[in-house]
């Protein structure tokens, strides 16, 4: 029996990525650099032939989602879906505002978020236990169907909440795991049952041009 893969790519920089400038809902573009990420990162899955895409509403997601359907090699593109409970988290007062600004005004509040964002909400902004109910029915439309190979293009704060959905991976563990730009997540399913594959795969970003992204396999 074939395992099933829900593959999840971050989208590429932005300018606010490149301070460590909380985005969350606020509709940020990719830069220059993103731009370049998410070609790399299409080269990458050329030949991986997803038959479903799903994507963030956010532009800086679908954008990154466009550049890599766009260059995709199969025999038919698949449809690209916009599904608004793949926005990132809404962090509030803290959009706008960098790490450092951030600590400044809320350390307190922030240490503790940081530390399990199931115990607190950033002021204005969205309860884990918000996202995870928006992600779940997320889930829900993404895996129904048959289909075996599904790309998702979102966030890093969406993709940690799909963990803690599908994997039962505590929320104090969250933001102690890595994601970078256009890196690629991957979860396998056997049955009903989900498996974490692979997680920050940016070998794509370390070679020195397309050829070779393309070169690179997935991990199976």
């Amino acid at each position: 029996m074939r395992l099933r893969r829900l593959l999840l790519a971050r989208h590429g920089q932005t300018e606010w990525n490149s301070v460590t400038r909380y985005q969350g809902k606020t509709d940020v573009p990719l830069n220059e650099a993103g731009r370049l990420q998410a070609v790399r990162l299409a080269a990458r899955l050329c030949f991986w032939e997803p038959e479903k895409m799903f994507t963030s509403p956010l532009l800086r997601a679908r954008e990154t989602a466009g550049i890599v359907r766009e260059r995709l090699r199969g025999r038919e593109k698949p449809p690209l879906s916009v599904l608004p409970e793949l926005a990132e988290i809404d962090f509030g007062d803290w959009e706008g505002l960098t790490i450092p600004e951030i600590e400044h005004r809320h350390g307190t509040l922030f240490a503790q978020w940081r530390e399990d964002p199931s115990r607190v909400v950033p002021p204005g902004g969205e309860s884990f236990s918000q996202v995870l109910e928006r992600v779940g029915r997320a889930l829900d439309r993404i895996l129904e169907g048959p289909e075996e190979r599904i790309l998702v293009v979102g966030h890093g704060g969406i993709m940690r909440a799909i963990l803690v959905r599908l994997l039962g991976v505590p929320a104090s563990l969250v933001w102690r795991m890595r994601m970078d730009n256009c890196s690629l997540l991957g979860i396998d399913f056997w049955k009903d049952r989900a498996m974490l594959a692979f997680v920050n795969d940016f070998l794509h970003l370390l070679v020195e041009g397309e050829e070779e992204a393309r070169a690179l396999p997935l991990p199976d």
